[in-house]
């Protein structure tokens, strides 16, 4: 297999005394769909938060195409291709939703091009441009997650990553976003997502990590965690 896009060797966390990641590798591979799944509490946000420079590491390096990115601010993570879009959503409640599309670019060294990605993601969700000069604050949960989703692609990752886009959405709407995110990907962006949702993730997954109290207890294609017993047995009720 190539050589990894995304290369996280050893990553440790601590909070106090409490080891909450303990020395994972994890390899994300150049437009494939990468998935950590597991049970609340296992870590899964922690590693994203720790990858996106938001929570001090312990231990270990994060490498994007051989570039050393494990002590750099957020701020300089996300400019070098690295976005997240974070657990809840965090739209901006009180602008509008072309705003909050337009704030996603600030980081962005281009000045060129930004009204032609903005027509881009009103493609890519055609509720946002109808609502756009609408207050965030005025979607629904649904399409708050679209909103972040657009305005993460407004940074032009290399890498984009989701926490748990599908939390609190009602079963209809989470199948629209795995889909937009299957179209995203098919259109060459790497993923990377951390998801509760063990199914619908691995579904969509080239690859999968199954973390369990801070340590990768499994890894393979996302098809073969799928039928995996163990996997089966402990998220997919079977």
């Amino acid at each position: 297999m190539s050589t990894p896009l995304l290369q996280v060797s050893g990553l440790q966390v601590n909070y106090g005394h409490i080891e909450a990641v303990k020395g994972i590798d994890l390899a994300l591979h150049e437009g494939q769909i990468t998935t950590l799944v597991g049970a609340n509490g296992a870590g899964k946000s922690t590693t994203l938060l720790a990858l996106s420079g938001l929570v001090k590491k312990a231990a270990g390096r994060v490498m994007l195409d051989g570039k050393d990115l494990s002590k750099m601010a957020p701020h300089t993570i996300v400019a070098n291709g690295v976005v997240q879009v974070a657990e809840g959503r965090a739209t901006l409640t009180t602008l509008t939703v072309q705003e909050n599309l337009e704030l996603g670019a600030y980081a962005r060294r281009d000045k060129g091009n930004r009204a032609a990605d903005l027509a881009h993601i009103y493609e890519l969700f055609p509720v946002l441009k109808d609502r756009a000069n609408g207050l965030a604050g005025n979607l629904s949960g649904g399409e708050q997650q679209m909103l972040a989703i657009g305005r993460a692609l407004m940074a032009k990752p290399r890498v984009l990553m989701l926490d748990e886009p599908s939390m609190g959405l009602a079963p209809i709407i989470v199948q629209d976003i795995f889909r937009i995110l299957r179209d995203i990907n098919q259109a060459g962006l790497t993923i990377f997502l951390v998801e509760q949702n063990v199914k619908q993730a691995l579904k969509i997954a080239d690859r999968g990590y199954v973390l369990e109290t801070g340590t990768v207890v499994l890894s393979g294609t996302g098809r073969e965690l799928l039928v995996n017993p163990k996997v089966q047995e402990a998220y997919l009720g079977r």
